[in-house]
């Protein structure tokens, strides 16, 4: 396996962790329209999927520069930037 071609649903489960943040967000933006307790699970879904294949992309397939793990480290700084904004906007009740 060549260091750029990595397995198809590592690269779906990046991509559904994706929109289950956007999901999460939605739902604290637009609270009414879903249930509230969908959010939550949308986050979940997403730290699960994109922070988790992240991690596993880095410990299955490293590459000598080291760029996946500290892809990894980045994505996963920045998944508790988004959490914290995501409960920022629940208490705030926007």
């Amino acid at each position: 396996m060549t260091p750029r071609s990595f397995p198809p649903w590592l690269l779906v489960a990046r991509l559904l962790g994706t929109v289950a943040l956007i999901g999460a967000l939605a739902v604290a933006l637009q609270p009414g329209i879903l249930p509230p307790w969908l959010g939550p699970v949308f986050l979940g879904v997403f730290l699960v999927l994109r922070v988790g294949s992240e991690w596993l992309m880095a410990l299955r397939y490293p590459d000598p520069e080291g760029r996946h793990r500290r892809s990894a480290i980045l994505n996963t700084l920045i998944a508790i930037g988004v959490v914290a904004f995501w409960f920022y906007l629940r208490k705030r009740g926007l």
